[in-house]
């Protein structure tokens, strides 16, 4: 028994000892910034309550609900438009396949705006200013 121990420790040992180029960091590119605008319509005051809500995801495997890649949380944010600005991390081929943006206006404990349109990003336009018009989530 003290045998077979000694040889899994060496064994496991030996294994371990190549590890040492493995690359643990996160698929993607850490560098990565969307900017742009969330629209209401028309310029307008928001509650001080109000919260902005802007989210890159992944909405392309059958997983739900989608991967968050990055996503930015605005307190208070004045008056609309709110500038916005995420980092999130994403490799090329996922970028290639499109990315959606997702966003909230929210005040008063409820969501009050959100995107119904898809915002796609994509290599083409990721580094472009995007514009995001949200409309009344209801009465």
């Amino acid at each position: 028994m003290k045998r077979a121990t000694q040889f899994l420790a060496a064994a496991a040992a030996l294994a371990l000892s190549g590890c040492g180029h493995l690359d643990l960091s996160p698929e993607g590119d850490p560098s990565r910034v969307l900017t742009g605008e969330i629209r209401l319509g028309e310029p307008m005051p928001l509650p001080s309550d109000a919260v902005v809500t802007v989210r890159v995801v992944d909405a392309t495997n059958a997983a739900m609900p989608p991967i968050v890649l990055g996503s930015q949380t605005i307190t208070n944010p004045g008056t609309a438009p709110v500038a916005f600005r995420v980092e999130y991390m994403a490799d090329d081929d996922r970028l290639r396949l499109g990315l959606n943006i997702e966003a909230r206006v929210s005040f008063g404990g409820k969501v009050r705006f959100y995107n119904l349109n898809r915002y796609v990003v994509t290599m083409g336009n990721a580094s472009d200013l995007h514009r995001i018009d949200v409309n009344p989530a209801g009465p």
